[in-house]
């Protein structure tokens, strides 16, 4: 527990279900709040999250809330526990405080305790002030990317014609061929989260909303990639795209055309893998947010390579993203 002048910092268990819970619905108005702390807390398989609340000191009310959600990484060629940060809230009337920062430097301790060595994502403007307070560092930005309308009308036809013989199958469960692609798909040279056939059952097959669709990209029924896609009205969100990089281009074009969209967008690093490729099939960089990194003493300084860094919608702690 951490004390500051009017108000205190613990790490949440069962005995702060309750308040945790009323602080995430404030912050996610219009949320099935349990269903999201059951799914994205407690059955996360790369491991619980680690949540701290503040309260305060005299009433003992809550005041804010702030979590990391266990995500196994791979660095540079090693497999390291990581994590995404995400459902940061501080209510309106206890603001400018400090208690944000203060919940993130008791947050970032808690991490290192539970065995998690880094901390990563592209926080809103309010938390990563906070969070380079208490030691984050933005390495790089995180682009939305834009198919234009007439774009996607003329470059589907044309990709369906010259892949014949490609199609997308749904991911429907525990699917070995995920661990596969990706074992293929990632070389040393690159910082990304796993995306292991546990993980991606969970995150996208069981998660509240289903509204994000895993499937495999196939090519004359051999798996070149897997995808996800999120779909509102005629718009069509690519969350996560993996495959080798000899078969990027082409498993891009295939779950564009797949997907139907009349607009399609998508999410990466502007100076990660693959952000050229995107500009190749007709994607044009919109609006970016930082994305910061804290990393325990001594982590590999890979780390902090903007141009290692492969990191998607997928990887975050949102179920929608349109």
């Amino acid at each position: 527990m951490t004390t500051s002048p009017g108000f205190l910092i613990e790490r949440a268990d069962a005995r702060h279900r309750d308040y945790v819970l009323h602080l995430l619905s404030e912050h996610l108005p219009g949320s099935d709040v349990a269903r999201r702390h059951a799914w994205l807390y407690e059955q996360n398989p790369h491991g619980k999250a680690v949540t701290v609340i503040a309260r305060d000191e005299r009433s003992g009310e809550p005041l804010g809330i702030t979590s990391v959600f266990p995500r196994r990484m791979l660095i540079a060629g090693r497999t390291r526990l990581g994590s995404v940060g995400g459902d940061g809230y501080v209510r309106p009337s206890a603001r400018r405080r400090g208690i944000a920062t203060a919940m993130h430097r008791a947050s970032l301790e808690e991490m290192r305790k539970a065995g998690v060595e880094v901390m990563f994502g592209p926080p809103e403007p309010h938390n990563l002030r906070a969070l380079e307070r208490a030691g984050a560092r933005v390495v790089c930005h995180v682009r939305r990317y834009a198919r234009p309308r007439i774009l996607q009308g003329l470059l589907g036809p044309l990709a369906r014609l010259v892949t014949r013989g490609a199609r997308l199958a749904p991911i429907e469960g525990r699917d070995g061929r995920v661990d596969r692609i990706f074992e293929r798909a990632i070389d040393d040279t690159v910082v990304t989260p796993v995306r292991d056939a546990a993980y991606y059952a969970w995150r996208f097959v069981e998660s509240p909303a289903r509204a994000q669709r895993a499937f495999v990209v196939l090519h004359h029924d051999e798996p070149l990639g897997f995808c996800v896609l999120e779909r509102a009205g005629t718009r069509v969100a690519l969350v996560d795209l993996v495959a080798h990089p000899d078969d990027f281009a082409s498993a891009l074009s295939i779950a564009a055309a797949a997907s139907g969209a009349e607009a399609l967008v998508t999410q990466l690093n502007d100076r990660g893998p693959h952000a050229k490729n995107l500009g190749r099939a007709g994607f044009f960089a919109r609006e970016g947010k930082p994305f910061q990194v804290h990393a325990s003493e001594g982590m590999d300084p890979a780390v902090f390579d903007a141009h290692r860094w492969y990191y998607s919608w997928g990887d975050g702690d949102l179920d929608r993203v349109l």
